[in-house]
């Protein structure tokens, strides 16, 4: 059972490092620097008056 945990915390590990990696390069794309850029502008804008 040990060497069967062993092998599965590991195949666990690499699949989470994967995920990350992914994610991270995913938001790194160039092809979302609008959209993200668009949402940080977001807060600042001025809605008007809110009664």
């Amino acid at each position: 059972m040990n060497e069967l945990w062993g092998h599965l915390t590991g195949a666990l590990i690499v699949l989470m490092m994967l995920t990350f990696i992914g994610i991270w390069i995913w938001l790194w794309h160039s092809g979302h620097k609008d959209k993200f850029d668009a949402l940080a502008r977001l807060p600042m804008e001025d809605e008007g008056d809110q009664r």
